[in-house]
């Protein structure tokens, strides 16, 4: 079957190829996309930022519904829908992927990579109850991060960031108070809570001034988790992190989570629930022949950009 997957092949440029995906092996399930997110990694790639990836195929954000499936497989039937992987419009899998219970309304909205590593992340944070949480940072993960960690019984889960539509986000989905860091009324609160500072700081922005005060906010003993991935090198005053005592968290995706506890699935389960939800997160959808125009969009993030989509219809 003829099928056809976005690369970047180099910086600034995608390629879309015509490939031939054989029918799937006897253990695997033959999906075809129905939408796919545009994650910041494959946004560093495209502009750059990391460059060891240039060549390959994007995307891992991927629902599908199956259209196929191997002789040995017992778990799918034609119709599921389910997590898939890259950009392409159709893909083999194996079996050992999430399976949704019922057709999203809105697959565009349904996208459970993202809500699997915030699963991985609240695992990683070790929250007890009566938590005085910071989140820096209220982009897409931000965001999701807040969904998550408002539904503990927190004492406080406060963020900061600088646009005031993702703060006023971040108060509607449960934070109890938001600083705009932009502003010297914010950076003077924000000097305010070195003076009180919290249990668990989660650096979310992925900027070098964010890195820098998150350790002057986080108690003697406190937990600083790293959400946010930093392409480039930083400077940091270890000295404050050594005579704090912090326990510095790499919350990524993969570390630190019970491997026995299948993520995916749980992010999928949530999803249904509605514990976390995309509807307002997800601003820009693109069809998937518009991946160039939608990529560029991406990297220049106007004001209201939050989460860019590939649809596939």
């Amino acid at each position: 079957m003829k099928a056809q997957s976005i690369y970047i092949p180099e910086a600034g440029r995608i390629e879309i190829r015509e490939e031939f995906v054989p029918d799937p092996g006897p253990d695997e399930v033959q999906v075809q996309s129905t939408a796919n997110g545009i994650c910041m990694f494959e946004v560093s790639i495209f502009n750059g930022a990391e460059p060891g990836y240039l060549g390959k195929k994007g995307g891992h954000e991927g629902v599908g519904i199956v259209t196929k499936v191997g002789k040995n497989v017992s778990t799918f039937r034609e119709g599921d829908y389910t997590v898939c992987g890259q950009w392409s419009t159709i893909q083999n899998h194996d079996t050992n992927i999430a399976k949704l219970s019922l057709p999203p309304r809105d697959p565009a909205t349904f996208l459970v990579e993202p809500v699997c590593c915030i699963v991985i992340a609240l695992y990683s944070y070790d929250i007890t109850p009566g938590d005085r949480v910071l989140v820096l940072g209220a982009g897409f993960m931000g965001l999701l991060n807040v969904q998550g960690l408002a539904r503990y019984p927190l004492r406080d889960l406060v963020v900061a960031d600088i646009k005031p539509a993702n703060l006023e986000l971040a108060r509607k989905f449960g934070a109890s108070e938001t600083i705009n860091s932009s502003t010297p009324e914010g950076q003077a609160r924000l000097k305010e809570l070195e003076e009180q500072p919290f249990d668990l700081v989660v650096e979310c922005a992925g900027v070098p001034s964010t890195l820098a005060s998150a350790g002057k906010l986080t108690r003697r003993g406190g937990r600083l988790a790293i959400f946010a991935w930093h392409h480039d090198p930083r400077s940091i005053d270890f000295g404050v992190w050594h005579m704090r005592g912090l326990k510095v968290l790499n919350s990524s995706p993969g570390i630190g989570v019970d491997h026995n506890v299948n993520a995916m699935q749980r992010a999928v389960w949530l999803l249904e629930r509605g514990v976390f939800d995309l509807k307002e997160l997800v601003t820009h959808r693109h069809q998937f022949a518009d991946a160039q125009a939608a990529m560029e969009l991406a990297v220049a993030r106007p004001e209201s950009y939050i989460k860019g989509v590939l649809e596939f219809s």
